[in-house]
């Protein structure tokens, strides 16, 4: 009998947490009023210059996230101002899990659940509003243009973790990623060869439609790049070069207020 009563408890709680993530992700997606995202600004290397430069973060380094928003949902006949209210939680330097090797299926899986406790704790610690989504920005320092490794953004869970660089210049870059990937946690999925980052026409492109094709001036969010001809592309410099396309817009419920 306790054996049985334990199950439904467990059961019922198992319910609960589904009904209020669909609940949670319905409301994002009807863009109503702004989500509520905490930013954890981390320290992910030992330089000074990564700590003092993380330090010094403000949620105004991210005001063009919620411009460029506005910018991009006029086409879908509605206005979000703000889509998303911020939230800065204090400077840490404590990592999160490591990222697994992407084409490792069960590597995911398990630090999947070891990064959604992970999450739960920081927001458990948080004396921060409990938000609708948690995006961990790790700061590393800029050494000779090295890569600071693979951002992730997870709809399941709702966070993000995005790779930055410390360093005032490559913010605009830093913004880019941290869009990116806040859209993945909206439901936004890639649109680039993930074998080469070429963007895949025709959802990759900003302008599928321009005559001639290339180059393109803009790049979609969700494609990365801009592309120049059928083999080439370069990064876009700041999020004022991005577009949000017709299937991303899809994905994150613009489209649906169009058709509304």
């Amino acid at each position: 009998m306790f054996k049985l009563f334990r199950v439904v408890i467990l059961l019922s709680i198992l319910f609960v947490i589904v009904v209020s993530t669909w609940m949670t992700e319905r409301r994002m997606a009807e863009w109503e009023r702004p989500i509520l995202v905490t930013i954890f600004p981390i320290i992910a290397d030992e330089a000074t210059n990564t700590f003092e430069f993380t330090r010094d973060v403000e949620l105004s380094d991210f005001a063009d996230v919620n411009r460029f928003f506005e910018r991009e949902s006029v086409p879908y006949g509605f206005n979000v101002t703000p889509a998303f209210r911020f939230q800065l939680a204090p400077v840490s330097s404590e990592l999160p899990p490591d990222v697994p090797d992407q084409f490792s299926s069960a590597g995911i899986a398990w630090w999947s659940l070891k990064m959604r406790w992970w999450s739960w704790m920081k927001d458990l610690k948080s004396d921060l509003v409990s938000p609708d989504i948690q995006m961990y920005v790790l700061f590393h320092g800029l050494d000779g243009g090295s890569e600071v490794g693979i951002s992730v953004g997870m709809r399941k869970g709702r966070y993000g973790i995005v790779k930055a660089y410390a360093k005032e210049s490559m913010m605009p870059h830093n913004l880019i990623v941290f869009t990116h990937e806040l859209l993945h946690v909206l439901g936004a999925t890639d649109k680039y060869v993930l074998s080469t980052g070429e963007p895949i026409f025709p959802h990759g492109f900003a302008n599928p439609k321009q005559r001639p094709l290339f180059p393109q001036l803009k790049a979609e969010i969700m494609g990365g790049r801009i592309p120049l001809n059928s083999f080439s592309s370069k990064m876009a410099g700041s999020l004022e070069d991005c577009r949000i396309g017709r299937l991303t817009g899809e994905e994150i419920g613009f489209l649906s207020q169009l058709m509304d």
